[in-house]
């Protein structure tokens, strides 16, 4: 009996917590990390640290350079005659051919594919390339345009950082790093021309965002998602939070929940007189909708998350009416 009074303490506890991260005003979790590379910093990394990623057997991908950059055996495997036998010199230590410089550029970044701006090539869709022409809205900062930090809702709500903050990740309690340091431990402003990749500084507070929408761009983060049911399929709006970008409304109010959790209508007389997407994304808090409500997702034939058309008022509003 004490065993199961326990259980459902634990439970009861369990349950308190998950409901109080959901509505509580609480800061959100460290981002998860079972999507992509690690949010930590590329650099003073040891051996283990690499095969943490690329694994213990490396053969294979080192021979294969003697075809494919023309190396020879002995560039790897040198021999040290001097005490009169031959041996092999130390060539298991990753660090032997990878340098890396603390504080200045990492591993990984100092390859050429990563000094041309050539992030899809490591990091896959979940970014984009800064010169493959993709989407960047062009319009006005509003209410709910998501700031790369600082974000003006509670606890920081409507920014990158909101989640990319320090923290540990929930699976393995390893440390998760800052948005700011897991960028800038890349090394890659150590070229200062290189730094308007990020960095915008004749930007305003509010569209500084649009420096980071060169990688990462509403097509790429909006397909950042875990299926944490693992039923074979995503559902927008249907995941846990904190899994991703699109799982819940909590996920969407992370980046989009600026200001306009802290405003509200102010009354019949002249509230409604607000512009037309404040008066919408207010319906968030004042009736409850939920952001999926407008902002459907569908797959499209690629197999990306797309947003439906939803400015569209006749979608909502039938003949002229307010929709229930």
């Amino acid at each position: 009996m004490k065993v199961i009074t326990m259980m459902i303490g634990i439970l009861t506890v369990s349950v308190v917590f998950w409901v109080c991260l959901c509505q509580a005003n609480v800061p959100a979790p460290a981002a998860d990390q079972n999507i992509g590379l690690w949010d930590r910093s590329f650099n003073n990394m040891s051996a283990s640290d690499c095969k943490g990623c690329h694994g213990d057997n490396v053969v294979d991908l080192h021979h294969q350079l003697i075809n494919s950059k023309g190396l020879f055996c002995t560039t790897c495997h040198k021999m040290d005659c001097s005490s009169g036998s031959c041996l092999f010199v130390p060539f298991r230590d990753c660090f032997q051919c990878h340098s890396q410089i603390a504080g200045q550029a990492s591993v990984h970044h100092l390859g050429q594919a990563a000094q041309n701006g050539d992030c899809v090539s490591c990091h896959g869709e979940l970014v984009q390339n800064r010169d493959d022409g993709h989407y960047i809205p062009a319009y006005d900062a509003s209410l709910v345009s998501p700031r790369p930090s600082a974000g003006t809702g509670v606890n920081g709500k409507g920014a990158c950082d909101y989640c990319h903050s320090w923290g540990n990740d929930w699976g393995t309690s390893k440390l998760v790093y800052a948005n700011k340091e897991a960028h800038h431990d890349t090394g890659m402003g150590q070229d200062y021309g290189k730094c308007v990749w990020c960095h915008d500084s004749q930007a305003e507070t509010g569209l500084k965002i649009r420096a980071c929408e060169q990688c990462h761009a509403p097509q790429s983060l909006h397909n950042i998602q875990i299926d944490t049911n693992n039923d074979g399929k995503i559902v927008p709006g249907g995941e846990l939070s904190y899994r991703g970008h699109i799982g819940s409304n909590e996920d969407c109010l992370g980046c989009h929940g600026g200001a306009a959790d802290q405003i509200s209508i102010g009354g019949s007389s002249g509230g409604w007189s607000l512009y037309n997407p404040t008066r919408h994304h207010l319906l968030v808090q004042q009736k409850g909708k939920k952001c999926l409500d407008c902002h459907s997702l569908y797959r499209n034939l690629k197999g990306l998350f797309v947003f439906k058309d939803f400015r569209t008022c006749s979608n909502c509003h039938k003949y002229g009416g307010r929709r229930p």
